[in-house]
């Protein structure tokens, strides 16, 4: 294994590290309500044994409380569950809407963190492409981590799919904030080049442009 396999091998585990730790901090964070709201029926009980009423409305409120943070929980662990089957094999026919969603997704603590919103347009039929879809989840990814600290007041990032003449673009929109310094993503070649895709800027439109092919040649690096 040369230099460059090297260093390709450990931003791969740097960004699983990173995804699995974010995941990891959102299940702590279901499971400290959860047991929050555990501790309040566990003081409902008490005062009730002591004699005091117990309040019928409040304990469901709880319970209502507790019934969607597991539906939370269960969104979480689903997420998890495909970013981690994402790895199966090195080459998937995907659906791009899907992928772009679960990298939104898993994005928005850091959004969250950075009073970013994320903002992805719903699509009816989204392209489906032969690719690396590990690697393609890490281009989104520092995609997106390259809009969220650069869009201005509006705090929004805007991610569209769309079905080019040239092939699948996903779109990223800054709003209305001019990016003035050159960008040229060296690096991210490498992923480019693994992927066999394209990223550019718009300047004028503020936005950042992922062109990809339908199908990823099976002999690419």
């Amino acid at each position: 294994m040369n230099a460059k396999q090297h260093a390709v091998k450990d931003e791969n585990i740097r960004f699983f590290g990173k995804i699995v730790a974010s995941i990891s901090h959102e299940i702590k964070n279901v499971l400290a309500i959860i047991n929050e709201k555990a501790g309040l029926l566990n003081d409902l009980t008490l005062m009730a044994q002591k004699g005091t009423a117990l309040d019928l409305g409040r304990i469901q409120a709880i319970s209502n409380d507790m019934q969607a943070q597991i539906k939370r929980g269960d969104a979480i662990i689903k997420n998890m569950n495909k970013f981690a089957h994402s790895v199966d094999e090195a080459i998937q026919q995907i659906n791009l809407m899907e992928i772009t969603g679960l990298m939104t997704t898993l994005a928005e603590r850091s959004a969250s963190r950075q009073g970013v919103t994320l903002c992805l347009i719903p699509l009816s039929s989204s392209p489906m492409v032969q690719t690396r879809p590990f690697l393609l989840e890490l281009l989104i990814w520092n995609c997106l981590q390259f809009a969220m600290p650069r869009c201005g007041e509006k705090k929004t990032v805007t991610i569209q799919i769309e079905q080019a003449m040239q092939g699948p673009q996903v779109k990223f929109s800054l709003g209305n904030n001019p990016i003035e310094e050159p960008v040229a993503f060296e690096n991210l070649s490498w992923l480019l080049e693994m992927v066999q895709a394209d990223l550019r800027m718009l300047v004028a439109e503020s936005q950042l442009i992922l062109s990809l092919p339908e199908k990823i040649a099976c002999n690419a690096i």
